[in-house]
Parts: C-alpha cells; structure tokens; sequence
C-alpha cells in the first residue's frame, strides 16, 4: 500500500498526517507501522479526512481518537502551508479554524508565516479542562502528589519530578489508576519547577503506543492550568522540553481557568509517498 504523507516537527514532536481517505479501523494500524524506526519513525500519526456532511472541508482524526494541540498546531500551519482556501488573514497571521479528533467544536489557530516557506509559528486557543484536581499516590508508604488534569481526549498529571524516585515508577501507578477508567489518551508531565523544564510521555489506548515525547502541547496546557491553580493567578512562561519550547498563556478567574494559549513553531520537514 502506498500512501501519501506530510511530516511536521512541531516543537520536535514529530507528526506524520495520512493524505489519502482511509477507513477508521485501518488508522491503528497504519498509524503503528509509521511510528516504527523503520518507516518514517514519527511520535504520531493524524490522518486528514473529508467529512461526508461536508465535501469541502477537512477534518483531522488523530489515530487513537485524541486529541493534540501539537498535532491541531502542525494541522494549521499545513493548511497554510498547502494553500487551503477557506483561511483568512488579519495582522500579519492567518486564521484558521479547524475541526479535530476529542473534540466537539472547531479550534481556531494563528499562524505566522516566517521567510522560511516551511516554517510557521502557530498559536491555538486549547480546550479548557473539564475538571482539575490535586491526586494522591503512594509510594513505599509515602504520599506523592499530582495534579489531573482532564481534556476533552485526554487526561494528564502533572508531577514534581524531583519528589519521585522512578519515573516508571509512577507510570505504572497511574497506568493502574486509568485502567479502572474509560479513556482514549493519557500523559505524565514530569516536571521541574526550578528550571521550568518538562519530560512528557504520553499513552494512547487504541494503538497501545507510550511515547516519551519531544514535547507535548496537551501536557504543557495542563502543566500552565495546573500552576495557576495552585498559584491562584494568571500564567504565561515559556517551557522548555527536549524538543524545543512551547509558550504557554493561562488566564486564571480565581475559581477556574478561562482561557489557554499555546504559541510555538512548527517546521514542515517532509512530504511524499511511502509504502507499507
């Protein structure tokens, strides 16, 4: 099988997007066979659809079902990039909205084109947490604490990786929590709060993929609406992953998180065929 691709880094989170209509219950297994080393090794696969109710537009299923900014970010910037028609343009950025997996209404992202034609920066309004808490773990008999985060796609805890002693550890502590639940997607956002630096690694059920990830656009969301909460007040810092950075913005009513912001690049880095 032969299928057409475009691969994105956005922030170093490597996404492969499937251009050719495929049926859903193929998109796992395509979707495991790029990931592979061997193939075009990328962190994840989305693959663009042409929604029935709607013959001109586009969609973007991600290949578990979640939902990704990185991915709704790199999905933007590609429209850009192809020259999709149905986009505006207003101070220097183009407006792009854009339907996507995990969520049930459209995202409207910006982006900045750069004098590299491949290269955008691309900014998106996130999804608001459906709830958000402090959790408890134990560990050899000691409390640790995480806050959850729950998104429309996917749930994250966001933990001080310096009170942990094992990363995996504590993987398999919320692998055991979630494996009682109903989800499609869930990241451990092992952070550092003296250096602002983040280590994402993110689980999807339908592919039964763990990935440490380059970065995270969810996990850095959660991250931002985790600190205002315990901060009790508005949130915009740059946070450094593997990858690269992603600038988060978090406005904070005193009782809730009101609106999420995520900016950073995104570089087309591939397109062509490959075969499976």
């Amino acid at each position: 099988m032969k299928l057409n691709f475009i691969k994105t880094s956005p922030a170093g989170n490597t996404t492969v997007f499937i251009l050719d209509q495929l049926p859903r219950d193929m998109h796992s297994q395509v979707a495991r066979a790029l990931m592979d080393p061997g193939s075009l090794y990328a962190e994840q696969v989305g693959f663009i659809e042409k929604p029935k109710e709607d013959p001109d537009g586009i969609r973007l299923q991600m290949m578990g079902g979640e939902f990704c900014g990185n991915a709704s970010r790199s999905f933007a910037a590609y429209m850009v990039y192809s020259g999709y028609p149905q986009i505006g343009f207003e101070n220097d950025s183009y407006i792009v909205p854009i339907q996507v997996s995990g969520l049930e209404r459209d995202l409207v992202c910006r982006v900045y084109p750069t004098e590299i034609p491949s290269s955008f920066r691309a900014s998106v309004e996130m999804p608001l947490p459906l709830s958000m808490h402090a959790e408890e773990f134990i560990i050899s008999g000691e409390k640790r604490a995480a806050i959850r985060v729950d998104f429309p796609g996917i749930t994250h805890f966001v933990v001080d990786e310096d009170n942990l002693r094992s990363r995996t550890e504590f993987f398999h502590l919320v692998r055991d929590k979630m494996s009682t639940e109903s989800f499609e997607a869930f990241g451990i956002m092992y952070h550092n709060f003296e250096e602002s630096t983040s280590s994402p690694l993110v689980y999807v059920k339908d592919t039964d993929s763990l990935v440490w990830e380059r970065s995270c656009a969810s996990g850095t969301a959660a991250l931002g609406a985790a600190m205002a909460y315990l901060s009790g007040s508005d949130i915009q810092m740059e946070i450094k992953q593997p990858g690269g950075s992603l600038l988060i913005k978090v406005d904070w009513n005193g009782e809730e998180t009101t609106s999420i912001i995520l900016d950073g690049m995104v570089e087309i880095v591939a397109e062509g065929t490959v075969n499976l």
